[in-house]
């Protein structure tokens, strides 16, 4: 059995902390990565659940990332907008990530679909998967932080 003194508890709370930041950035990280891009309809592509259509890029390149708590990061857009805001997060944080606005206003309608076209639901898919990617980063985790 291990014996933790109270002179313990604060290197414990750092070890934790690193730990949450390194599952919050990882698990994020993979998220975000794991969003695929395709082309679409106007490309000779299809509609494909989960999967971003690219025919003009727009869409895809519409995503806006920010993040507000311990650091304040707002204004990227692009495709890969998210990586400095992975890289600025830190426990406690709030990041968002949206497509659309004023580069890809029909975003809604890509994703839940219109006028007959199916909807391909990428969010709600790699909101599916964001289980999967925290239980991965718990693992890297623990083998980062010791």
């Amino acid at each position: 059995m291990v014996k933790y003194s109270w002179a313990d508890i604060g290197k414990l709370a750092d070890k934790s902390d690193k730990r949450l930041l390194v599952i919050v950035r990882q698990s994020t990280n993979d998220l975000l990565k794991g969003i695929k891009i395709a082309p679409g309809i106007n490309r000779g592509g299809s509609r494909q659940r989960g999967v971003i259509p690219r025919d003009l890029g727009a869409l895809a390149g519409s995503l806006q990332s920010s993040l507000s708590g311990t650091t304040s990061l707002s204004g990227p857009v692009g495709q890969t907008s998210w990586v400095g805001v992975i890289g600025s997060m830190q426990v406690g944080d709030k990041a968002r990530f949206a497509w659309g606005g004023l580069v890809a206003p029909y975003a809604a309608a890509v994703h839940f679909g219109s006028n007959g076209v199916t909807g391909t639901f990428w969010i709600d898919v790699a909101k599916g998967k964001w289980p999967g990617y925290v239980r991965g980063a718990i693992v890297k985790a623990k083998a980062a932080v010791r």
